[in-house]
């Protein structure tokens, strides 16, 4: 996996980067543990574990435990120093011959499951505050149940457009998806990617986790109502349909297009229909406006090196409009989030129930909440930026997948750290961030055709200085050219 590292301004990603290269020519870079590389550019000071030669003597020892501050603890059975120490003391340690490694003092709590470390949420959250306070984020599914990691008094709103009048989930997907964007984690419960959005339950999906676009529909227009009276900035989508008919005629794009203008960021599931190919983006997803995600695997491990592609998460493009899809991908195998009571989800499936309160689920439905809890990070950040510049931004700062099927992949593996590290340079301006389309190329593979959208402004997501071109094209092979978007020579505009 190849990390692109742009920096526009952004002291927080410009000392990472500058740490890594000085650290690149020497081999003192493996000491360090990859997460307490990347947080060593937060100016907070940072608990560690230093592991020590084991043949160090007590006068050694002491050295050690002096350049690790006054806080320190030395624990001499497993020859490890514990201390709470700065970014310039663990330098100082890094060089150090007796100095065998350096890992952070992780915390050992309840949490929703590795995908927080793994986009980051976790270190944004501990080091710069950000955990989506002040953001609403609406949930179009099956309802949610209360409970401890999401409580009564965060659900500002729960209605139901299913016509039982029941607003509590009978199925459990609503709950899950809920928690994976917001659990708060307090009292060992879930903890999500923001656990401190609000949220607006809007039921759509019965006990069987079936419903109809109508009731959809009207979900998203009372979002589009209710949106400045209960802050909703986000609007989740963890589901769909196989599409039968063009996003230009299909009612139900029409809604998440006036949803996207009406200054809402609609983030909708890429389907899990992967296994039969291409062309198997569900609807809504389909939409170039919405930002589709797709889903990784991340081994559940904390390293991204591991991650890998799912064989489930559809692939685009979208069926009939050749719509570039998805726009990028997120961990969503094997999540583990708030299991509600009673549930079908946990009675048709016992074995995937991790305890009383959760469930282990998979699927792009989980990826897209953990993008939504993302963008109320990002939105927290900046609450100034309009979905278009949402979407530019997770894009452009994710995480460059190589010799993948770009179709299954889009622009990249989520990077919230670096997204977060882009969000403060944007201006107010308006730009088109309408995914791209493509076509047939005539030698098995896909040439990149640009909407007129895409290019009716000097101010389009992608500037006049990214070029959309014949030699970005896509194969078995999912190739890029150097002057696609993501590509390490595209630049951006003032607009960034």
């Amino acid at each position: 996996m190849k990390t692109m590292r742009l920096i526009f301004g952004c002291a927080v990603l410009a000392a990472f980067t500058l740490s890594s290269l000085l650290a690149a020519g020497s081999n003192r870079i493996d000491k360090l543990a990859p997460d307490l590389r990347e947080s060593m550019t937060l100016s907070a000071d940072q608990r560690v574990i230093v592991t020590y030669a084991a043949d160090l003597d007590e006068s050694g020892v002491q050295a050690l435990v002096s350049k690790s501050g006054g806080a320190s603890r030395h624990l001499s059975v497993s020859k490890l120093i514990t201390a709470s120490v700065s970014r310039r003391e663990i330098e100082a340690l890094e060089s150090d011959s007796r100095v065998l490694s350096i890992s952070p003092d992780r915390k050992v709590v309840a949490t929703m499951d590795v995908a927080i470390p793994t986009i980051g949420a976790d270190r944004l959250g501990q080091f710069l505050g950000y955990t989506g306070k002040g953001v609403t984020v609406a949930v179009i599914d099956s309802g949610l149940t209360p409970n401890t990691a999401v409580p009564h008094t965060r659900i500002l709103a729960s209605v139901d457009f299913t016509g039982n009048g029941r607003n509590t989930d009978a199925f459990g997907h609503g709950t899950h998806i809920a928690g994976t964007i917001g659990g708060s984690g307090v009292k060992g419960s879930v903890r999500g990617v923001a656990p401190g959005v609000a949220l607006v339950s809007l039921r759509v999906l019965d006990a069987k986790g079936q419903g109809y676009v109508s009731s959809v529909i009207e979900a998203i227009d009372w979002t589009i109502a209710n949106r400045r009276a209960l802050g909703i900035r986000v609007l989740n989508l963890s589901f769909g349909h196989t599409p039968a008919e063009s996003y230009r005629t299909d009612p139900l794009a029409h809604a998440v297009e006036r949803a996207w203008a009406s200054g809402l960021v609609v983030v909708a599931s890429a389907g899990n229909r992967g296994r039969d190919g291409h062309f198997t983006i569900n609807a809504p997803g389909n939409d170039p406006y919405v930002l589709t995600v797709g889903a990784m695997n991340d081994v559940n491990t904390a390293d991204r090196g591991d991650d890998i592609t799912t064989t489930y998460s559809s692939k685009g493009p979208s069926f009939g409009d050749y719509i570039l899809k998805p726009d990028l991908v997120a961990p969503g195998n094997r999540i583990v989030s708030s299991l509600a009571p009673g549930a079908t989800l946990g009675r048709l499936y016992p074995d995937r129930v991790v305890s009383r309160d959760r469930i282990e689920l998979s699927g792009s439905s989980m990826s897209t909440a953990v993008v939504s809890g993302a963008v109320a990070i990002l939105l927290q950040r900046n609450p100034r930026l309009t979905p278009d510049q949402v979407k530019a931004i997770l894009m452009y700062s994710a995480d460059r997948l190589t010799e993948v099927d770009r179709f299954a992949v889009g622009a990249g593996y989520l990077n919230l750290i670096h997204a977060v590290a882009m969000t403060g340079q944007f201006r107010s301006v308006r730009f088109n961030s309408a995914s791209p389309v493509v076509r047939p190329n005539g030698v098995g593979g896909f040439s990149l055709r640009p909407s007129p959208s895409i290019l009716e402004a000097a101010t389009a997501t992608w500037g006049d200085t990214a070029t959309w071109g014949d030699t970005a094209t896509w194969g078995d092979t999912a190739t890029w050219g150097d002057t696609a978007t993501w590509g390490d020579t595209a630049t951006w505009g003032d607009t960034a």
